[in-house]
């Protein structure tokens, strides 16, 4: 039987479609990159609102998917000496370039291998779910973390309300150039399939917050005065969680 064809991703390599046994791990597997062709200001969003929610001071910051470098700025206000960033698409790894210490044009499965040290903060703003295994990426950059080191990691939640209804009622998955349904997303995830992913991979959630307050803001409010916040599982389209190392 010939090979199955190879799947392009954003910020992974290019596996064959084959899902990952259980236990193995992409990291360091050999493979294509394929960047699928994307307008400009998909690698130029701040994600400011993301980083103001993490909050805190960190010295030496890893920013995986740091697309153009917007959040360069951010990390200078909050104490970086030190930024270094991984990017997969070319031209936004030389914009990044110009504003952060240091940035590797490469899929992170392979960059994570040239990284040396330990940050203070490590950001995937949106990066998981374009991969093909982010279960092994997640369990790798503990090798780049310390006691206290804080990863930070935002993605969309499959559990939204109006995903789930598009689903069941809707156009299904008709996948689109961004959100949710983006075309390069590979993995899609709810807050217990992240919980799971983050514990399996040697890091302890200890936060859990979505953007404030977007669509559904008036019924979010008051959702979450009831639930303790646990609403946003089915009324944010965002998960926001930050995590630390598993104490040993």
């Amino acid at each position: 039987m010939p090979p199955r064809p190879r799947r392009p991703t954003r910020y992974g390599r290019a596996l064959r479609e084959d899902t990952v046994p259980a236990g193995q791990s992409s990291i360091g597997q050999k493979g294509p990159v394929v960047v699928i062709p994307k307008a400009a200001d998909y690698y130029a969003n701040d994600r400011s609102d993301f980083l103001d929610w993490i909050g805190g001071e960190f010295g030496r910051i890893l920013d995986v998917g740091c697309g153009a470098g917007s959040n360069a700025s951010w990390y200078r206000h909050h104490g970086a000496r030190e930024i270094v960033g991984i990017e997969i698409d070319p031209a936004s790894a030389v914009l990044s370039a110009a504003v952060l210490d240091r940035v590797i044009c490469d899929p992170i499965e392979t960059a994570i291998h040239v990284l040396e040290g330990s940050f203070d903060l490590i950001v995937c703003a949106d990066v998981l779910e374009h991969l093909v295994d982010p279960w092994s990426v997640v369990r790798e950059l503990g090798r780049v973390a310390h006691a206290d080191t804080v990863l930070a990691i935002s993605m969309p939640n499959i559990r939204f309300l109006p995903a789930i209804l598009r689903i069941a009622f809707g156009r299904g998955f008709a996948y689109e150039e961004h959100g949710i349904f983006d075309s390069t997303h590979l993995r899609f995830f709810t807050r217990r399939d992240a919980a799971s992913m983050l514990h399996r991979g040697g890091w302890v959630p200890e936060r859990w917050g979505a953007p404030q307050f977007g669509r559904l803001g008036s019924v979010r409010r008051l959702a979450q005065r009831s639930t303790r916040g646990r609403s946003d599982d089915w009324l944010s389209g965002q998960l926001y969680v930050v995590a630390h190392p598993a104490r040993g």
